[in-house]
């Protein structure tokens, strides 16, 4: 079979899948508070039950992944969420009452939030299990059916969750695929209901314009360059140890990871040794087990390059003392590396870094800093370290970002009750919570006409106009 016949086969399969679900959801198009809840729980007792298949999945994907960080940023949080959603499901589901304008009146008026049909997921790589059953968790609370596709690069968690999900789940709630060169564009192409995709910028304008065929409405969580500003007020070892925390989590494999750092003028190499021995107080050595490993060889490689080219173009590159990029058995680690006057045209201050490298930038003031961040792509989140409400709010006002956490990073993301999502190039629309369940429902307005008898406030806008149509326009005007 041809590379044609192979896209067209896998074309056709996906197109079936589709109706299939389809068909299941024109027989319940809005599934009760009980069904809804149901799918929650058999989702939530699937990971628990299976948390050590999950955590020794993942480490076979990335070679080495550390079994605290699985715990922490894939089961807990995919627990919590789907918890969280439990909780709150049947208030999410009720009658949003509104307010009746006074010559609609008497009337009434809400919004419902109804089920949309079938919902594709498209998740990455850095936290397959989270970015799966995150948005699953809002569409199914919503009352969807879900199509579900899964990173390439992690291979034996997609395995395992066909095989979990096809135990707890009827083929027509949920399937699940592992997406490829071949099955990605066509899966992107699907006219879904609504479409969730997390990974690059630079693949999620493939996958939109690929949904655009078909105007499917897409949500887009992608990343960019997520500055942290560390201010003169706040202590430089503590910033330092906060961030380099961000910086080593999954190895830096996080969209919403610190990308660089800004420190005051003169401060950058006691900034920099503070992160670095930070790092030396978490980890006892390159082999060690809770030292999460670059996802594969290419990942390394690229990493490799763009500190190269810095170096090239003289970069500071430094690295905790006694620790070095390692290769083994095709296990690829990488300590946290803090890169010094970098040219502002390499890749490293061009690109996402994605990995363990953190550029350090110094300024003299915090205006040079708005203006360096706004100048480029609006990022996923943006960080700054101060206790200073002014600094806090000239920030948080003087700049866009999708999430701005202000003296931590990352846990900005594992808020149930924040809506997380990039703007412009970082991404469109966001999830999690109730910004997740409205994300994958029609949020459908309601007007109902009550009248008094036959009569309603418009019946006096009726035609034939007269003097009284212009008498109740004008008080109508105020």
């Amino acid at each position: 079979m041809n590379s044609e016949d192979t896209s067209a086969a896998v074309a056709e399969d996906l197109a079936l899948n589709l109706a299939e679900k389809r068909a299941a959801f024109a027989a319940d198009p809005n599934p009760e508070y009980a069904v809804r809840l149901d799918r929650l729980d058999r989702l939530l007792a699937m990971v628990r039950t299976n948390e050590a298949a999950i955590i020794d999945a993942l480490s076979a994907d990335f070679g080495c992944r550390s079994r605290t960080e699985t715990v922490l940023a894939e089961i807990l949080n995919t627990q919590n969420a789907i918890n969280y959603a439990r909780r709150n499901l049947r208030k999410w589901m009720r009658r949003r009452g509104r307010h009746v304008t006074f010559w609609s009146q008497p009337a009434g008026a809400y919004v419902q939030a109804q089920p949309l049909g079938v919902v594709g997921i498209m998740a990455p790589w850095n936290y397959a299990l989270d970015l799966s059953l995150s948005p699953l968790t809002g569409a199914f609370a919503a009352g969807n059916r879900v199509m579900l596709s899964i990173s390439e690069e992690t291979p034996n968690l997609c395995s395992l969750l066909q095989r979990l999900f096809a135990e707890s789940f009827a083929a027509d709630e949920i399937s699940v695929f592992q997406s490829g060169e071949v099955l990605s564009p066509a899966f992107a192409r699907l006219p879904f209901d609504h479409l969730l995709f997390t990974g690059s910028t630079r693949v999620g304008r493939l996958i939109a314009q690929a949904a655009a065929s078909s105007l499917t409405p897409v949500t887009l969580e992608l990343g960019g360059k997520s500055p942290t500003i560390v201010a003169p007020d706040y202590d430089l070892k503590e910033a330092a140890e906060r961030i380099s925390w961000g910086k080593a989590f999954n190895a830096g494999q996080t969209c919403a990871a610190p990308d660089y750092a800004f420190v005051p003028a003169a401060t950058a190499h006691e900034f920099a040794q503070a992160v670095l021995d930070k790092f030396t107080r978490s980890f006892a050595a390159m082999d060690d087990e809770d030292l999460t490993a670059i996802v594969s060889e290419r990942f390394y490689r690229r990493l490799e390059d763009m500190i190269a080219e810095a170096e090239a173009g003289g970069a500071q590159i430094l690295r905790p003392e006694g620790f070095a990029p390692t290769e083994q058995d095709g296990v690829y680690k990488m300590p946290v590396t803090v890169a010094l006057n970098v040219p502002a045209d390499c890749r490293l201050m061009q690109e996402e870094i994605f990995g363990p490298v953190l550029p350090v930038l110094t300024y003299d003031s915090l205006d040079q800093v708005i203006d360096f961040i706004n100048e480029r792509d609006r990022p996923l989140s943006l960080y700054v370290f101060s206790h200073d409400p002014a600094v806090i709010r000239r920030v948080q006002e003087g700049t866009v970002s999708g999430s701005l956490g202000v003296n931590e990073t990352l846990l900005q993301y594992v808020q149930n009750d924040m809506a997380f999502g990039g703007v412009g190039s970082s991404g469109q629309g966001a999830y999690h919570g109730q910004a997740g369940f409205d994300t994958f429902s029609h949020l459908k307005s309601v007007f109902v006409q009550r009248g008094l008898g036959r009569f309603t406030g418009i019946k006096l806008l009726h035609p034939p106009y007269g003097s009284l149509t212009r008498f109740i326009i004008r008080l109508m005007k105020g």
